[in-house]
Order: C-alpha cells, then structure tokens, then sequence
C-alpha cells in the first residue's frame, strides 16, 4: 500500500506544471550551437577530411552499412543538418525537424568510430529526447503564426524538464564515477602528461609541471563531475556553482582541445536552473508581459503507462550501460571493451604502433603490411591502441588479399603505452585476426594490461 501511495505520489509530482521557459532556452541554445557545429564542419574542410579522404572506415558493430554518401553527399548532408538545426531553434515544423536533425547527425557520426567523441553521442542523445517534448509550444513561429491564446503554453509537465536534466546529469555523474580509478586519483595520469605539454597557458601554466597541481586537478576534476548537478539544483549554491561550471570548461576547452564539448555543457547547464529564470529575465527587460497574479497554470495528466514504460528503460539504459566494461573484465583503459558511450571523458593518453602481417595460407610466406595504404594518418593514430580497429583493419586487408586470390593469416604486433607507461602489448600476435569474428563479445586474444605505474 505504501508502495502504491508512494508511486502515485511520484507521478503526480512529475506531472506538476512547471514553467516552459527554461526548456525553450535549452531549445534555442541547442539548435543554435548545432547550426554553428554544422556550418563550422563544412568551413573548415572537415566534411572533405573525414568522409572523402579515407578509402576505408571504421564500423560501429552492427552499423557497418552506414557508409558516406557518394560526393557531393555529405556536403548536402551537412547542409540539410545545418537547416534542420534552425528550424529547431525558430521552432517551425519544430518535431520533423528535430527527428530530421538527429537522424542525420547520428548518421554523420555512426560513419567511422575513428572520430568517436561523447558529445556526439550526447547530442544524439538530446535530440531523441526532444522529439518526444512539446518545445515548440511557446517561443517559436508556430506560436507566432499561429497567435491563438490557447496555442502558446505558459507551462509544461515536470516530467519534461526533469527527462532532460536525467540526460544532462549522466554525462557529469558517470564521468565523475569513471573517475574514481587509480590513474586518475593515485597517479595524477594522463593530467600529468598533458598539463607537462600545456606550460605557456596564461596565469596558471607556471604550475603545470608541479606533480601536486596535476594531483589537485585530477581531484578537483573528480569531486566536480560528481558533485555540480548537486550544487546546480540548490538554489542558493547555483551561480558560483554556474561560475564554476563556466571557469571549469572554458579551461578544460583551451587546454585540451575538446571541440565544441565545453560549449555545449556550459550551455545545456542552464537546465538546472529555476525553470522561469528566461521568464522573469525577459520580464524585467520589458519584452514580456508579467503572467497576471491570479493566473493558475494548467494541469496536466500523469504520464500514460507506456510512457513511463519507454522513459524507465531509456533511464534505466543510461544507468546501465556505462557499467557494461564490469561484464567483460580487466581494465577498460586498456582493453576499451565498453569504454565508448559510458561518458568515459579525459581518461586516457595511449599512444602505440601496430606491426601488421599476413601469412599466406598456401605457401607459409609472410610479408608486412603498411597501415597507411589502406588509412590516413589520423586512422593510423587511433586504430593503433584500440583493439576492436585493430581487428576490423584485419578483415579488411584479408578481405583485399582475397580478392587479389590470395587467402592469408593476419597478424598484429602492437605495442602500447598507457598514461605514461612502458610500451606493452596489447594483442597476442599469434593469433590470425582474420579469422576472429568481430562482435561485442569478450577479446581474450587482447592481452593483460601492464600492472606497472606511471611511473615506470
């Protein structure tokens, strides 16, 4: 009986008006930076580089039939993005175009795992969220077209911001969790090595070969991810909480070279906020009327059962999912099996070289492989320390040799260092990748990571 009390108590709450002006801030700021994302991507030349200069691609497993567009594609590609991210923010046609904008970010970014990053993960994320959210009920052209009294909404149900802030809260809280490993707290790794590189920074860089700074923005790095949504919520800690949240990325962003990640967790922040705060800003600036004293807001019905169902297993995925690397064992630094899509940010600065040959099967000859004539440079870089590209690379050069009429073993001797490690192999060489299926499944042909400390 309690329990019973207790969860329509729980949806009651969540069914709550709250004000809707936050959540139309959180729209605008999202189509906005996406469309300076979009637009940025096409000028500097990125659309070229990663989508018509590589001749092989890197396959999320189960994706591999989502491939480049054939030129000029993918600058029509990025360009329909770019227009689908302002007519999110104008709020016109606002659920097709959030769909249209998702589907084609994510598609732009399931092309090759070689340019995997959190916020585009976040991002796709954010999207599918907002297509199920009535964000385009006040503050938009539909609102102002249509001009009906009953069209703008001054409020919406609790369950709406609170979904969004769930999302926001992952990437700090889990990031705060992922954290909490000795490399990170014992060894000040890979802050040490990075912040060694980055002296000439203004005001601080004097510092940055000091082991004790290192150590202190490893912990203070740590105790934030897992403490800000805290400090956001409290309204009484929520503008130095703000402050810090802006002095933490804006540094973060110029030292580590983060892409747009800073901006948007500075912008998407805001959610945390007093949900009327763009009201009552635009109040005292005189561009919106007042809500009238003895206006009560509407009320809205709880979420419908498949509703709550579809929002548990979203949250319930999110919750579980950056936990998967437990499933498979050892260190997920090393093996990177479960490490993308767990919010696994600033973690690791691995750098190695891969040795790859091919035995034929019919003559015993071996012979070696040279990377680059299949990736670019970048490729090169990344698939050296990741074992899943490293075996994907695999298949493909068997694949080639195949239809040169050749059927040859392929292996691999690649040589790895983690934060500051020495180089250590990170696959057993005997072993013919080209015959290992790929798949989620456990890589026991990785071998152990090296137990030494940084400092050895």
């Amino acid at each position: 009986m309690v329990r019973g009390v207790s969860a329509r108590h729980a949806l009651r709450r969540l069914a709550e008006p709250v004000d809707i002006a936050s959540l139309i801030a959180f729209r605008i700021g999202f189509g906005l930076l996406m469309l300076v994302a979009s637009v940025r991507f096409l000028l500097r030349g990125w659309v070229h580089d990663e989508y018509e200069v590589p001749r092989t691609f890197f396959h999320y497993w189960g994706f591999a039939w989502v491939k480049p567009w054939p030129p000029p594609g993918m600058y029509v590609h990025y360009a329909l993005m770019a227009g689908a991210s302002a007519l999110v923010a104008l709020g016109l046609w606002y659920r097709a175009s959030i769909i249209a904008f998702g589907l084609l970010f994510s598609y732009a970014h399931f092309v090759d795992k070689t340019n995997y990053l959190n916020h585009y993960y976040l991002v796709s994320c954010l999207a599918l969220i907002m297509a199920f959210l009535p964000l385009d009920r006040a503050g938009s052209v539909r609102t102002w077209r249509r001009r009906g009294p009953e069209e703008a909404w001054t409020h919406v149900p609790g369950w709406c911001l609170w979904l969004v802030r769930a999302q926001v809260a992952c990437v700090y809280l889990f990031g705060g969790i992922a954290k909490l490993k000795g490399d990170w707290l014992l060894h000040a790794q890979p802050l040490t090595i990075w912040l060694g590189t980055n002296t000439e920074f203004p005001l601080l860089g004097r510092w940055f070969h000091e082991k004790w700074f290192a150590y202190a923005f490893s912990w203070a790095g740590a105790a934030f991810d897992l403490t800000i949504v805290g400090w956001l919520l409290w309204r009484r800690s929520r503008p130095f909480a703000y402050a810090v949240v802006l002095l933490f990325h804006v540094i973060t962003g110029k030292l580590f070279q983060l892409g747009m990640f800073p901006w948007i967790m500075s912008a998407v922040a805001v959610v945390f906020f007093d949900p009327s705060w763009p009201r009552r800003l635009l109040e005292r600036a005189r561009v919106l009327a007042p809500i009238a004293a003895d206006a009560r807001p509407p009320s809205f019905p709880p979420l419908p059962r498949w509703g709550r169902a579809l929002a548990i297993a979203y949250l319930g995925w999110h919750v579980l999912f950056p936990f998967r690397h437990l499933v498979y064992g050892g260190n997920v630094l090393w093996t990177e099996q479960g490490f993308r899509f767990a919010w696994n940010v600033m973690l690791i600065e691995k750098n190695g070289v891969v040795e790859l040959s091919v035995v034929d099967r019919a003559t015993g000859a071996r012979s070696l492989v040279d990377a680059s004539d299949y990736l670019t440079p970048y490729q090169v870089k990344m698939m050296s320390t990741q074992p899943d590209m490293i075996l994907e690379l695999a298949h493909v050069i068997a694949h080639d040799y195949a239809r040169r009429g050749r059927s040859v073993e392929v292996h691999a001797d690649a040589q790895v260092t983690l934060n500051g490690r020495r180089l250590h192999p990170l696959i057993d060489p005997s072993v013919d990748l080209a015959a290992v299926p790929e798949g989620v499944g456990r890589k026991p042909w990785i071998l152990p990571a090296p137990t030494e400390g940084p400092e050895f």
